[in-house]
């Protein structure tokens, strides 16, 4: 009998100190998240809302660490043996409705966190389009995290078929009775993600660790009794507890918020997805800002002169510029040697300001890249990469023809620097697909 007690209390403590543990990582109490929270708009919605549901608590540095884990392990075992001190009653329905209530949240945080990467990756917006500098990188140049986003970017079909699994599986976890069924499919999918975030070093990996603890309520709830019916062979019936929703006093509202989590997470997630999905202008990753008219393309530089001295091309020579690319938007990078990458993987995945978005030049070598502004036939150039903090260029752009571009202008040390630039006439692979399909150039599935 006292082994029973003992072994009771110890299950009735645990569970305490999961439900301590989950919202102190759920709910944080650090002012960014409701800064994020209480100035969500339409325009950055999807930004916002994915910031929200993948935040996690960071009290030592600018990132999620197992630092703060153990921090909030620490006050999730104290506060659960005070909860227990103070609990006199020894009731297995209370017990019974702790964890109920716990399933409960965890299975539509859960289904939130799946909703919103489901849709980012069902219109694939997850990761963008490689731009023309990446696709003028040399494939050794890329750390291994922009390996694997890149990766993705080149296989849209395959980022589809992943935000389908995720929103099957979101969609599962509404219901109390295919919630179990969920997990079983995305424990095994975000332990694949959590590897992959290891093996290319990604910075992501304590989101994929969070989400399969979100999936071990619902999943130890129910897994003996799949032991018993997979691995035994024994008839065995449901779980026969339930809540009698008559005797909460809130349940007037759980159809109400069920419809409002459905109206947000999924109508207005599809919705700002999808328009996205139809304006490729307006990037999650790259500037919004247009760059110079038809201006687009890769440009070898032909002439490249420093305070009147022309500098021959030499493939060691780490002042002149090998070639150069014109993006859509902003953006200019320049191909030179000895260029130092900015090498930490960004802290936020999706940026809302076109100022803090380094997704282009993050994890890239062998390219300097340059946000520019344009005033009439002049444009300023600024190197966002922190290794870089004073490089800077004004030049006046002259055009020529369709084909040639000169810049003449000066740097941040007043040193006068003029480039004969000519366009590059080159196609690419992944773009001519898009165009006519792999069946069109002769390639099979």
């Amino acid at each position: 009998m006292a082994l029973f007690f003992q072994k009771h209390k110890l299950e009735k403590y645990l569970l305490r100190v999961s439900i301590l543990f989950i919202l102190l990582l759920s709910l944080p109490l650090q002012p960014e998240f409701y800064k994020t929270l209480f100035t969500i708009s339409w325009q950055y919605f999807i930004v916002d809302v994915f910031k929200l549901v993948t935040f996690l608590p960071h009290y030592f540095g600018e990132q999620n660490s197992i630092q703060d884990w153990l921090l909030i392990l620490i006050i999730a075992l104290a506060g659960a043996a005070i909860w227990l001190k103070r609990d006199n009653t020894d009731s297995d329905v209370r017990e019974q409705l702790y964890y109920y209530y716990l399933r409960i949240f965890v299975r539509f945080k859960l289904a939130a966190i799946l909703f919103v990467a489901g849709f980012l990756k069902l219109f694939p917006i997850f990761v963008p389009e490689l731009s023309l500098s990446h696709l003028n990188t040399a494939y050794g140049y890329f750390a291994d995290w922009k390996h694997l986003l890149l990766s993705l970017s080149a296989a849209p079909a395959y980022l589809v078929f992943l935000g389908i699994v995720e929103i099957v599986a979101a969609l599962l976890l509404l219901f109390r009775k295919t919630a179990f069924l969920s997990v079983i499919f995305v424990i095994p999918f975000y332990g694949n993600a959590f590897l992959a975030d290891l093996a290319y070093q990604g910075p992501t990996y304590f989101v994929s660790i969070y989400i399969i603890l979100l999936t071990l309520p619902i999943l130890l709830y129910d897994v003996q009794r799949l032991g018993s019916l997979i691995v035994s062979l024994k008839e065995t019936l449901p779980a026969s507890w339930k809540l009698d929703w008559k005797t909460v006093r809130w349940s007037k509202w759980r159809i109400a918020l069920k419809v409002g989590f459905v109206f947000v997470f999924v109508v207005l997630v599809a919705v700002r997805s999808y328009s996205l999905y139809q304006h490729p202008d307006r990037s999650l990753h790259y500037p919004n800002q247009a760059g110079l008219p038809a201006i687009e393309g890769k440009y070898l530089v032909d002439t490249f002169i420093v305070n009147g001295d022309t500098l021959a091309f030499s493939p060691t020579d780490s002042v002149r510029w090998k070639d150069l690319v014109f993006e859509r938007w902003n953006t200019i990078s320049v191909r030179k040697v000895n260029t130092v990458f900015k090498d930490i993987a960004p802290a936020a995945f999706l940026e809302r300001e076109d100022q803090q978005r380094d997704y282009e030049f993050t994890q890239t070598g062998d390219r300097l890249y340059y946000r520019y502004t344009i005033s009439g036939d002049t444009i300023a150039l600024r190197n966002p990469n922190k290794n870089y903090p004073n490089d800077t260029y004004r030049f006046k752009v002259e055009r020529p023809d369709s084909l040639h571009v000169n810049l003449v202008g000066v740097n941040a040390r007043g040193n006068t620097v003029k480039a004969s630039l000519s366009k590059v006439d080159k196609k690419y692979l992944l773009y001519e697909v898009k165009k006519i399909g792999r069946r069109g150039l002769g390639y099979k599935l």
